[in-house]
């Protein structure tokens, strides 16, 4: 049976804080795609904010910093091979829209400040929040998968909020070497999460940490997996059919759910994954289904990349997101 979490459902509620406004910094000299920075949140009028969450929490000492917190950056040196003009039409969508018809702010990075691992999660969550109780739409850039803890954690000022994971690995770990916020364990964070109503997990496959007994547990809880195999048999139809007919959808991208021949820039690198047309697809699918509420990208390795290749891949399915939801 499903957890009592997963049965929780609320109006949307005071849940009794303030909404601040976050500390961020822009550390390069580019912003994503020349949008606009906003490092002052205070003054938000925007529909949506591309921001980075570079720090995971790290299973030793000697993992931390990984390459994964240099993502942010490295996304935003890529901007003019993403998008050479903000007029340019997505000829994969039928709408027409450009990034110019839409309002984004990059919000800079959330920093790491004195070091306090917890302090930065603090403030991803208090960061996601602050956007989702004032109905714009966040798009965090880790940074590891642990910084989707925090993030879902954010969102909580919403209620039935349905997670759409797409990923190699199933993430359920109730922890890993003591640590239960580290990048094993975001879904089983998440089935913890009265916001949280369902889990659909896109792409799985491979090995990763998961057990047999991860896997029971998340079926048990609910959780829909729809495995690499059964995408490339049935077609992404296979897992949209099963999404609710109208719903709020959170999509947290580990682009290790995509192909490595895509997507090279990753750590955990799995073939057998998700191509360009599917993840595409996959986007269109769910924001006609219903209110993309926010996305979250991690686990971008720019080391490992390849002419820059991921990030133009990810770039460019931010831009797909942004332009899906905010051109209703």
């Amino acid at each position: 049976m499903a957890s009592d979490a997963r049965n929780a459902k609320s109006p949307n509620r005071n849940l009794g804080f303030q909404l601040k406004p976050p500390i961020t910094k822009l550390l390069t000299s580019k912003s994503f795609l020349n949008l606009p920075v906003l490092l002052d949140w205070s003054n938000l009028k925007h529909q949506a904010v591309v921001f980075g969450a570079p720090f995971g929490k790290p299973y030793s000492t000697g993992e931390f910093p990984n390459n994964q917190s240099t993502a942010p950056d490295r996304l935003r040196d890529a901007s003019s091979r993403i998008l050479v003009d903000p007029h340019s039409v997505d000829l994969d969508l039928s709408s027409g829209s450009t990034l110019a018809s839409i309002s984004v702010a990059d919000g800079g990075n959330i920093p790491l400040r004195d070091n306090d691992i917890d302090r930065h999660y603090s403030d991803i969550e208090g960061a996601v929040r602050y956007l989702v109780g004032r109905g714009v739409l966040p798009v965090s850039i880790g940074g590891d998968d642990g910084i989707t803890n925090p993030v879902l954690r954010g969102l909580d000022p919403l209620n039935d909020v349905t997670v759409i994971q797409i990923d190699a690995h199933m993430d359920w770990k109730t922890e890993r070497f003591g640590e239960r916020d580290g990048y094993s364990s975001p879904m089983r964070r998440a089935s913890e999460m009265a916001h949280i109503s369902g889990i659909h997990q896109v792409g799985i496959r491979s090995y990763g940490s998961a057990t047999a007994q991860d896997f029971k547990d998340a079926k048990d809880w609910g959780a829909q997996i729809y495995l690499a195999k059964d995408i490339h048999e049935k077609g992404i139809e296979f897992f949209l059919n099963k999404l609710p007919e109208v719903g709020k959808f959170f999509i947290t991208l580990d682009v290790d759910g995509l192909d490595p021949s895509i997507v090279p820039g990753t750590i955990a690198l799995s073939p057998g994954g998700l191509n360009w047309m599917q993840i595409s697809a996959c986007f269109d699918g769910i924001s006609k289904k219903g209110q993309i509420i926010g996305l979250n990208v991690v686990e971008l390795a720019p080391k490992n990349d390849i002419n820059q290749i991921s990030m133009i891949v990810v770039g460019r399915l931010i831009l797909k997101c942004l332009m899906l939801e905010l051109n209703k």
